[in-house]
């Protein structure tokens, strides 16, 4: 099995404007900064005006129960690669997400669509962690973590996008 996420976020920049923001190198920099990210390295960052590709790999640290800390440690090694391509007024991405140490990992769906005078950001994973016993726990641990690492990520767009970074 493997547990689902799935949600919307609504911004006020139009997609020509996420599309500027998320293309952007500093960007990932200063938003992976923001949410405590560490260590952050680049095995590869090439943007056009139709597709975009980054691999990066960061430290992040672990607010975790007990049970999973003893697998990852106290520090996620965090490897996420994401794949868009922009066509029309939308833009659209596959994930992959892992931790190191875990067998398994995130993947999924990404959509930059208008909505309204703005755009929507929307999100459809699934994780997956193939541990005995722990493995469905572990989902949901990985889940409610990228839940709220997105509300942070909304948080820093904004700012973002509104000049103030």
């Amino acid at each position: 099995m493997s547990k689902k996420f799935i949600r919307t976020d609504a911004y006020e920049a139009d997609v020509d404007q996420m599309w500027a923001m998320i293309t952007n190198q500093d960007y990932w920099i200063a938003k992976y900064e923001a949410i405590g990210s560490t260590e952050v390295r680049w095995e590869n960052f090439a943007a056009s005006e139709d597709s975009f590709t980054y691999t990066s790999i960061r430290n992040v640290p672990a607010d975790l129960p007990s049970f999973v800390k003893k697998v990852v440690g106290d520090t996620n090694t965090v490897t996420t690669t994401e794949r868009w391509t922009r066509a029309g007024d939308a833009a659209s991405a596959t994930t992959d997400i892992r931790v190191k140490n875990v067998p398994g990992g995130t993947t999924g769906a990404m959509q930059i669509t208008p909505a309204g005078k703005g755009s929507q950001w929307s999100f459809d994973f699934d994780t997956k962690v193939s541990l005995p016993l722990i493995g469905g726990k572990f989902e949901g641990v990985m889940t409610d973590q990228t839940g709220a690492q997105l509300t942070e990520e909304k948080a820093f767009n904004r700012r973002w996008l509104a000049g103030e970074v």
